[in-house]
């Protein structure tokens, strides 16, 4: 587990790194984009946790021959886990406990509303470690040239790795064979759905090339969202999930789920979470939602539930 957790923290920080890189400041030399070097983690091959695994067939295969996308994909997720844990943090159910989707967690062998976030976050977190693994030249499969044989990175732009990122996610985290149950076609829908909200939460970017900064060229292509932002799309998403049923109507955006989620408070304690306050002055202290009416006290600034 701490292997893991580092793993994780390598390649987090590349990401973030990354996000900085391909933003569109001018450097110097010109619109030439230094390539960062690719991570360790994603030279070594799968770990034993993926290369074996029982939740996905697909994942067995793909980390026979492709390991550095299934990495991509499998850090993309932890981020977006970390993401939604702190974006639900003031949240009865915050996301913390929900395992990473190629592990086969018990909360994905149930039709929640809370399963309907982790598939779909799964995937669109998946798609975009993908999308920005190809975007900095680490997978070799979605390298970026353009039609005169040039690299990309001398004018910035790689459109073609989000749909890498995105067929990547599909193949990578969508069980085979018939869809044969009601569980199967909820998790297939809020599968597709995370892949859509890549698509929904896209970014244009431009860069201009000519003498002096002239825009005499221009390239435009199409970048990923920030993970935060993609999360922040799919919670909203999540608080206005349907309950589906053989006859139900949905959009292929939508979340669904098929049977009403636990008591929080019932299944866990949650206990010594800080809950959260309307002003730095706790005048107006709300924390109903996580107390569950069990009270809270007051530590230095912050306020915890107790039981």
């Amino acid at each position: 587990m701490r292997a893991l957790y580092f793993r994780t923290t390598t390649l987090s920080t590349f990401f973030i790194l990354c996000s900085l890189a391909t933003n569109d400041i001018p450097r110097p030399g010109g619109n030439k984009i230094v390539q960062p070097p690719k991570p360790n983690i994603l030279k070594q091959g799968c770990p034993s946790d993926l290369l074996h695994s029982r939740a996905l067939r697909s994942i067995q295969l793909a980390c026979r021959s492709h390991p550095a996308t299934v990495i991509s994909a499998f850090e993309g997720i932890q981020e977006g886990l970390q993401n939604c844990a702190n974006r639900l943090r003031f949240q009865q159910w915050d996301c913390s406990e929900a395992g990473n989707i190629m592990h086969d967690p018990p909360l994905l062998r149930q039709g929640f509303r809370e399963s309907s976030l982790i598939w779909a976050l799964s995937s669109a977190s998946a798609a975009w470690g993908v999308a920005t693994a190809c975007a900095q030249g680490w997978i070799d499969d979605c390298a970026c040239n353009n039609h005169m044989g040039q690299n990309e990175y001398e004018f910035g732009g790689c459109t073609h790795g989000v749909q890498h990122g995105i067929t990547a996610s599909r193949k990578l985290l969508t069980k085979v064979g018939a869809v044969n149950s009601l569980l199967r076609k909820v998790e297939k829908h809020n599968l597709k759905a995370g892949r859509l909200a890549i698509k929904k939460t896209l970014i244009s970017s431009c860069k201009c090339h000519g003498v002096s900064g002239s825009c005499q060229q221009k390239t435009c292509w199409k970048r990923t969202a920030t993970l935060e932002h993609i999360t922040d799309y799919l919670v909203e998403k999540y608080a206005r999930a349907k309950l589906y049923t053989d006859d139900s109507v949905v959009k292929t955006t939508d979340l669904i789920y098929l049977e009403a989620s636990p008591d929080v408070c019932k299944v866990k304690s949650v206990a010594g979470r800080v809950c959260a306050w309307r002003n730095e002055t706790h005048t107006q202290g709300d924390c109903d939602r996580l107390c569950c009416g069990n009270g809270f006290s007051v530590s230095g600034i912050k306020r915890y539930p107790v039981y």
